[in-house]
């Protein structure tokens, strides 16, 4: 039995990174890898994991140990555990895997990058540009999640590890276009200026006092989340909800119509493939990386220029005055959501494990 170890910043977090990690280390697990996640803080894991998947936790959420420490904990959990496979769920965290790769040489490197090329990072970012040059020349593999990440790096960087573009699976199973769905627009996402749901609210200022039996539900959190309150209140919006994170997101999506991604960056559109499962049509800016190749413009939603809110609102007018281009394309968007179901990405998991 191949062993295999995850290692996340922080496996207790709620983003979509800690949900591809977690829906793929469970089907790895059930194809009968043994594996285990080892995560720099937290004390339980957001998304549900397979009972037989062993959790690490380096230190407590509310403690910060040194790079130094950190380096003599996985140090021993590489020696007690003898993995095949190490991935790092960023690759930041390349930072610990490159010296204790030089101990343990036979052990297969694998840095998973859950953000597109050109991401600005807020922090570390110096930092990062150099690990992740180290990455490229010194990892086994480095894998990305859009094929558009992919030729950006190989046009940037000097690439020594294999490249592999593998999508993040779906997390849904897929429902058709339901005609019983309510008037809503929906978005989704941490509250972070990178998400640009201020650029959505902006947009649906021109929209508002023309569909009265329409409103925008906005799910998700962040240090936004009072600027965002504050713009929707000086625009005097009546139809605008910001919620919370919900674990059954799934039921938003069943209930709405429409979906919008206002991001500014991206690095794979999770949210994006969740709607299109569950029968939504999407509006989306141009945004790196990935909008292009899950949108068919004018087949199941539309991308328009990144940052062109008049655009992006008149898409939108678009899908919520006409039904029956909803539901054409509400149907269309479920036929491409079948390119990434999970079935498909564990395949390609299986593959790249055995190759290398």
């Amino acid at each position: 039995m191949k062993k295999i170890v995850f290692f996340s910043g922080g496996i207790d977090r709620a983003g979509g990174t800690e949900r591809a990690l977690s829906l793929v280390a469970n089907a790895l697990s059930k194809e009968g890898y043994e594996v285990i996640i080892v995560s720099l803080c937290g004390d339980k894991a957001y998304y549900p994991l397979e009972d037989n998947i062993k959790l690490i936790y380096l230190h407590s959420k509310n403690l910060r140990s040194s790079i130094v420490s950190n380096l003599r904990k996985l140090s021993s959990i590489v020696r007690e555990e003898k993995p095949d496979f190490w991935v790092d769920v960023d690759y930041i965290l390349g930072i610990y895997t490159n010296r204790i790769r030089n101990k343990y040489k036979e052990m297969k490197w694998i840095s998973w990058e859950h953000f597109c090329f050109y991401y600005d990072y807020p922090y570390f970012k110096n930092l990062r540009k150099i690990v992740r040059k180290m990455v490229c020349k010194k990892a086994d593999c480095l894998i990305v999640l859009s094929k558009e990440d992919e030729k950006d790096y190989k046009d940037n960087l000097d690439i020594k590890a294999k490249l592999v573009q593998i999508y993040n699976p779906l997390p849904f199973e897929i429902k058709n276009s339901d005609a019983s769905k309510e008037k809503i627009v929906m978005a989704a996402g941490r509250l972070t200026a990178i998400k640009g749901f201020d650029l959505l609210i902006e947009a649906w200022e021109k929209l508002e006092n023309d569909f009265s039996d329409w409103r925008l539900v906005i799910a998700g959190d962040g240090e936004e989340k009072d600027k965002l309150s504050n713009q929707i209140s000086q625009k005097d919006l009546k139809r605008v909800e910001i919620r919370g994170f919900d674990k059954d997101i799934n039921k938003l999506y069943s209930q709405s119509s429409i979906f919008a991604l206002s991001s500014r960056n991206e690095g794979f559109v999770m949210v994006l493939l969740e709607a299109m499962s569950q029968g939504l049509p999407c509006v989306a800016f141009d945004c790196k990386c990935g909008v292009k190749e899950m949108i068919d413009d004018g087949e199941n939603g539309y991308y328009v220029k990144n940052g062109d809110i008049d655009e992006f609102s008149l898409r939108l007018r678009s899908l919520m005055s006409d039904e029956e281009k909803l539901k054409v394309m509400g149907d269309k968007a479920v036929i491409k959501a079948e390119e990434f179901t999970s079935d498909i990405v564990l395949k390609q998991w299986i593959e790249l494990l055995e190759a290398i």
